[in-house]
């Protein structure tokens, strides 16, 4: 039987009550615990010496006018500023053994997707689903770790433009290789279930490159789309980041900067879709989350 909790609090000292108290783990062994209010003259000593901004902050006032810029141009791409991208990106170069600092670049920014095809695989495809309604994971604001599941309501309108940025390193290996980041719109038209394609062809080896693609008409009734991101008959990788599926003004593509493609929902946001799932699992075949230096 599930837990559950109840507080009533007396009008007039709700506002007393949030600022003193908050909510723990609401899921499984949900519970009231004090909040931080101030933070000790020892934390704040080992908080500061944890942190790279400290040691980073003289650095990046050392860099160049055009440096920065080329940092603040990238860091765009991913809704943050330059020296936040910076650091983020410092911080993971240190975690992953990496030493130095990056060349800012605006086709991808520290966390890529990574797809790795392996014998006896020769291909894999990964799909995003967006039904009409779906759920995702949206943080709580004023909280530093609580989220919680949010209904969206996707109503599609065209055009819809879809773009990735990417980075092949394969070889053919069977008839028919190709490797591909393509959107299905699937429509109703006189009873029948039409699919619309919209598709980004990747070469096969190619360094870092963005490609773009929009459709802008489709028949009949919408009823939903399925984003994929496809290799057939060929081995190596390919990494992907940036991902963009662009209607009505706004991009859905969920985890688009690809900080955790394989997340899997569980507990209470277990009705929230992957971001990224497996058509099927084929043995020698992976896809994750990395740094890319």
């Amino acid at each position: 039987m599930a837990k559950t909790s109840l507080i009533t609090i007396p009008p007039g000292l709700d506002t007393k009550y949030f600022a003193a108290l908050q909510s723990g783990d609401r899921f499984v062994y949900p519970h009231i615990k004090v909040k931080r209010l101030f933070t000790s003259r020892s934390r704040l000593k080992g908080l500061s010496q944890k942190s790279y901004m400290v040691s980073l902050a003289p650095v990046w006032a050392g860099f160049s006018d055009a440096v920065k810029l080329a940092w603040n141009d990238a860091a765009l791409e991913s809704s943050m500023t330059g020296w936040k991208l910076f650091v983020q990106d410092t911080a993971l170069r240190r975690a992953n053994g990496f030493s130095g600092y990056s060349t800012p670049n605006t086709l991808y920014q520290s966390h890529v997707g990574k797809i790795g095809i392996e014998s006896p695989a020769i291909g894999l495809t990964i799909l995003q689903l967006h039904p009409q309604t779906y759920y995702v994971n949206r943080k709580v604001p004023g909280t530093r770790s609580q989220y919680n599941p949010v209904l969206i309501t996707e109503d599609l309108t065209l055009p819809v433009s879809i773009g990735i940025s990417y980075k092949s390193d394969l070889s053919s290996a069977g008839a028919e290789p190709r490797a591909r980041f393509f959107v299905i719109i699937y429509s109703n038209y006189q009873g029948r279930t039409i699919e619309n394609v919209c598709e980004c062809v990747f070469s096969l080896s190619h360094d870092w490159a963005r490609v773009t693609a929009s459709i802008s008409a489709v028949q009949g009734q919408f009823r939903g789309y399925t984003a994929f991101i496809e290799i057939n008959d060929a081995r190596g990788t390919l990494l992907f980041d940036n991902v963009d599926i662009v209607h009505g003004g706004q991009n859905w593509a969920r985890d688009p900067f690809c900080n955790s493609i394989q997340t899997t929902f569980t507990k209470a946001f277990y009705q929230i879709p992957k971001n990224w799932a497996p058509e099927e699992i084929i043995s020698g075949a992976f896809y994750r989350s990395v740094f890319h230096e």
